[in-house]
């Protein structure tokens, strides 16, 4: 059975997600994806919605935040000498969502991320030595996507993260 890995949307969702719960920066550097990870799911326990505290969506999390940060330092001038990179995590009712904004490509990299293979179990994608990160973020995802503003060097990837319906206590 494959798993059909959902397509990157075209458009970010802008204001639909309300103002950003807090925002992280930090050094282009390798310590940047755990620490990225830490912060995140701190926050995310913090944030006082019903899902604060459910582990699969602090696993879906962790992994979506490592993998936006390592991005950004791998395929980005965020990871050369003095680069940087950005976080914003917003928790609307419905989703949790996470935008990292990175300095824009290397002089030798494609001006936006690749997308992934169509299906999970591409025979390319299990010999690939990497490619794969954004495959697992489209897989937890429930929308994701990637905006280069018109002039302006700075990427941004975004991902919006499931959140499962809770009952209030009446």
């Amino acid at each position: 059975m494959s798993h059909v890995i959902p397509r990157p949307t075209p458009a970010h969702p802008g204001a639909a997600w309300g103002p950003a719960y807090d925002h992280l920066g930090l050094p282009g550097t390798l310590e940047a994806p755990a620490e990225l990870r830490l912060w995140a799911v701190r926050r995310l326990v913090q944030c006082g919605r019903p899902y604060g505290n459910t582990p699969d969506l602090a696993d879906a999390l962790r992994l979506v935040a490592s993998e936006l940060a390592t991005n950004a330092i791998r395929h980005s001038a965020s990871g050369e000498d003095g680069g940087f990179l950005i976080a914003a995590l917003h928790f609307p009712h419905d989703c949790v969502a996470l935008r990292v904004f990175d300095l824009g490509p290397k002089t030798s990299a494609p001006t936006s991320p690749a997308e992934p293979p169509n299906v999970l179990d591409d025979p390319d994608l299990h010999d690939a030595e990497h490619g794969r990160g954004l495959a697992l973020i489209a897989l937890h995802a429930r929308r994701y996507g990637w905006t280069r503003p018109p002039r302006h060097r700075v990427h941004s990837v975004w991902v919006e993260l499931p959140v499962e319906p809770t009952l209030e206590a009446a």
